[in-house]
């Protein structure tokens, strides 16, 4: 510790630099180092070492500067004469500087003492200089009117507008107190107007007459010269296509040069609503162009009327026309917007083209004197169209009662059916465009379809359709086709009325419910038709019995006498048997009728056997129903003997089922969204005697109407099948009567009756029912005429030799008259003769003789009624008591073994 109480502290170690790092660093940096140790030492040792240390550093630095300096002597003596040069140098800038600033103050001074002059002179120098500028604008504004003129007749509008807007400026600005500028103003201003005229003229070329000229041009190409020539339109259309008006590729950049110059001319004054005005005008007199255009192309004039083709073609190209035209409203009305601020430019245009379109369409669709027409025959209505107050009814030029009607075809109703689907489009792209829905013409046409033609519609139908059906041309039957012609016209009226529903989709659930009305009013003609002709009257004078009109579009009412004395009404016999259910049901489930009526064209696959058991079958449900009845009850009156009427259910069957196909393929062709609208369509049809088709669809309530049809049609048929087997029984039932022998005919009467009547049916279906029909009908009739003739053997009364060879010649007699018919042997009828020859070579024991070999020929009940007839007709077993129930015993016993053996 030292003599101050302080503690002595060891000196900091300290780098020492190595020989090559000395040589490296310079003198300040060991100076430094010395200075510190000599401050931070606290002994007096060694602060006296690095005193010795410094000084003996300091005897080093001065030795080193001093070789330094000996070294680079050259060197320092070269500074120090740099140094006295730029030293020298300083000096005489400086004394440049000084005489340059004696001289700025004598300038100065004498700048002063000429400021009032120079002052005086500048302002004088301004005068002059603005005089001759406000010369110079004035004789600018003096020729401005004459400049405007020239730019407006080279369609240089951006520079007129400029033009007056400069001029403006100068009258309303600078030379706003200049005297005598008003006349020259007011000049100014109406070359303005006429720029803005041009200029709206212009945009309406560009935005309606070239769009819609364009699309003429192409119609003007396929017309004869010579005929071209006749017209100053056509001409004036081919001169701007030669010299290239009616070219689109500078339209945009022509668009964007008028608004920019009317932007510039009117700024945010511009009456855009009034050139909205003057496009409608414009689409209204290129409508009318478009249809003389039209008229020329097609060479229609007074003497040669177009028809609804040509008024097809029309609205296509006025569809054309339009887009087109909307197209360039579209793109000047985003300039509009951009420019102006406004954005309804291809709204007004879409109504303006709206109600032009409203104007043609009414034209040729005739609309007012249809609603006159319907203020006669009904209550006063208002009037549904009024074009008075609008926009085109201007006397001069637009007016619908001081201009020509732009009509190309003969105004008609009906002519909406071929251009509702063009008109459905615009309706469509209408609305997308003005964002508004329903559109105006889509309410236009909507009111003419709804309060208008679907009337007219139904009225016109069903004053057609009672022309068809009324009094006999129903069941007219043309001579030289099958179908009835009542038939094809009510189907054209179907047709006509499905091409509505397809052309007018958006109504089709109107139209179809017409089509309904049509369908339905046929069915109930139909089912009066085929009742009149099945009903027959009993009255005290039934030869005086008249009927009354059939109701032909009500079918409301049956057919009544008009005699009072007719008290009783009864069918035919063949019509209630087919209007029987379970016969009716079982005759349609034998295999013939499948292929007669079902699938007529697709031929029957039946084994002999199969054939033998359906006609036995069907000879057996007859026989059991008509055997007894035609031998105690059947008469003349339950026949149908009129021929006309047979070939009538024949035409009326081939009608109604062609119909029905046909109707069934018209409902099949309807597109897929009318069939998708019309399955969410649910109605309710009366039919005849309060019969309904309730709460079903359309294609489902036609399908239903159909099916009626067809029932009919299946009921003719069916008809023609029983009547001819009646005529059968009614002809051969009296031959079971006792007959007297010595009538020298090789046949009865009543077989010549039934071969006439049989070769009547024949002539009067072959020429209307298919092969397969036909077949139908007269197939089976031989084997039951052989069942009517074993059948008939029980009641015969005794027979004598000759009675037995009448009765073989009877069934001969049949069989010849038969196959002359079918072409066919009709073996059927060998089975009644066999039955009958057994008479002629056996009596009764004889023939029990034989049962053994002819059971398998005949069944036991014909066994039995010919053992019994053979017994009657025996004059000694005849009279004598238990012989009939002793041979029968003896029968039975027969059968019995030989079924058990």
């Amino acid at each position: 510790m030292s003599e101050n109480g302080y503690t002595p502290v060891a000196a900091a170690r300290r780098h020492r630099p190595t020989p090559t790092e000395r040589s490296g660093s310079n003198e300040t940096g060991l100076l430094i180092n010395v200075i510190r140790s000599l401050t931070s030492s606290v002994s007096e040792d060694q602060r006296e070492v690095e005193k010795s240390r410094l000084e003996k550093g300091f005897k080093e630095s001065g030795a080193l500067i001093d070789r330094l300096v000996k070294n680079h002597q050259q060197d320092v003596e070269e500074c120090l004469v740099s140094f006295r040069d730029v030293s020298a140098k300083i000096s005489n800038c400086r004394e440049r500087i000084h005489n340059v600033r004696n001289a700025l103050h004598t300038v100065k001074s004498l700048l002063e003492l000429r400021r009032d002059d120079l002052k005086k002179l500048w302002h004088e120098n301004a005068q002059q200089k603005s005089v001759c500028e406000i010369m110079a604008k004035l004789e600018e504004l003096r020729e401005a009117p004459s400049k405007i003129e020239a730019l407006i007749a080279k369609e240089q509008y951006q520079q007129a507008a400029d033009t007056v807007t400069e001029s403006r400026q100068l009258i309303n600005g600078r030379l706003s107190r200049v005297e005598g500028l008003s006349q020259l103003a007011a000049e100014i201003e109406r070359f303005a107007k006429v720029l803005i005229e041009k200029i709206n003229d212009t945009l309406v070329n560009m935005l309606v007459v070239e769009p819609f000229e364009k699309h003429l041009m192409h119609i003007i190409r396929t017309i004869p010269e010579q005929r071209v020539q006749q017209n100053s339109y056509c001409l004036s259309l081919v001169s701007k296509y030669r010299h290239g008006l009616l070219s689109d590729s500078s339209s945009k950049l022509r668009i964007v040069a008028s608004v920019e110059a009317l932007s510039t001319l009117e700024e945010r004054n511009w009456d855009i609503d009034r050139l909205m005005m003057l496009c409608k005008n414009m689409i209204d007199k290129m409508i009318v162009n478009t249809v003389q255009v039209m008229k020329i192309g097609a060479n229609i004039d007074e003497a040669n009327e177009g028809d609804t083709t040509h008024l097809k073609q029309l609205m296509q190209l006025l569809s054309a026309q339009l887009d087109s035209a909307s197209q360039q409203h579209r793109e000047f009305g985003e300039l509009v917007e951009k420019l102006f601020g406004r954005n309804d430019v291809v709204t007004s245009f879409w109504r303006s083209a709206q109600s032009a379109v409203e104007l043609v369409v009414s034209e040729h669709l005739d609309i007012n004197p249809l609603l006159e027409k319907q203020n006669v025959h009904g209550t006063a209505r208002k009037q549904l169209f009024r074009f008075d107050n609008t926009a085109c009814a201007s006397p001069s030029t637009n007016s619908s009662t001081h201009r020509t009607k732009a009509v190309i075809c003969k105004p008609s109703a009906y002519n909406i059916k071929v251009i509702f689907p063009i008109l459905s489009r615009l309706m469509e792209t209408a609305e997308k465009n003005i964002n508004d829905s329903p559109c105006e013409l889509r309410r236009f046409m909507h009111s003419f379809v709804m309060e208008v033609f679907v009337e007219r519609v139904k009225g016109e139908l069903a004053t057609r359709i009672e022309g068809a059906l009324k009094g006999g041309e129903a069941v007219r039957v043309s001579t030289n086709k099958k179908i009835l012609p009542s038939c094809e016209k009510v189907l054209t009226l179907c047709k006509e009325v499905h091409d509505l529903i397809v052309s007018i989709d958006l109504y089709a659930d109107r139209f179809a419910a017409l089509w309904l009305l049509v369908l339905t009013d046929y069915f109930k003609n139909m089912t009066d038709v085929y009742e009149r002709v099945i009903f027959q009257f009993s009255s005290h004078s039934p030869f005086l019995m008249q009927m009354t009109p059939i109701a032909a579009v009500s079918g409301s009412a049956d057919p009544v006498p008009s005699d009072p004395l007719v008290t009783t009404r009864r069918p035919k016999l063949s019509s209630a048997w087919t209007a029987d259910d379970d016969i009716s049901r079982l005759l349609m489930s034998l295999p013939n009728w499948h292929a007669a009526s079902i699938s007529p064209t697709t031929p029957a696959v039946e084994s002999e056997q199969d054939v033998g058991e359906r006609n036995k079958r069907e000879s057996e449900i007859l026989i059991g129903n008509l055997g007894t009845q035609a031998q105690n009850r059947l008469s003349e009156s339950d026949l149908i003997t009129d021929m006309n009427d047979i070939k009538m259910f024949a035409s009326l069957h081939e009608s109604l089922r062609w119909f029905s196909d046909e109707i069934r393929e018209l409902v099949h062709s309807l597109p897929a969204n009318v069939k998708m609208m019309l399955d969410t369509c649910m109605v309710q049809v009366r039919l005849k005697d309060g019969q309904m088709i309730d709460n079903k669809s359309v294609p489902s309530a036609i399908e239903d109407c159909v099916r009626r049809l067809e029932s009919i049609a299946d009921s003719c048929l069916l008809l023609l099948h029983i009547e001819i087997r009646v005529h059968c029984f009614f002809h051969l039932a009296p031959l079971a009567k006792y007959r007297n022998p010595s009538s020298q005919d090789e046949v009865d009467p009543e077989v010549v009756a039934l071969g006439r009547d049989l070769q009547l049916f024949h002539d009067n279906l072959k020429d209307v029912l298919s092969a397969s029909k036909i077949a139908y009908v007269f197939d089976g009739l031989g084997h039951l005429c052989a069942s009517i003739f074993i059948h008939l053997s029980q009641f015969m009364p005794r027979l004598t030799e000759s009675g037995k060879k009448r009765v073989c010649r009877n069934v001969w007699g049949v069989q010849q008259r038969l196959s002359r018919i079918t072409n066919r042997r009709e073996a059927d009828l060998d089975k009644a003769r066999a039955f009958f020859d057994l008479l002629l070579d056996n009596n009764p024991d004889g023939i029990l003789a034989i049962i053994p070999e002819k059971r398998s020929q005949f069944t036991a009940t014909e066994l039995n009624y010919l053992l019994a007839l053979s017994v009657r007709s025996d004059k000694t077993l005849a009279s004598q008591h238990g012989a009939l129930e002793k041979r029968q015993m003896i029968l039975n016993s027969v059968l019995n073994s030989i079924q058990k053996s």
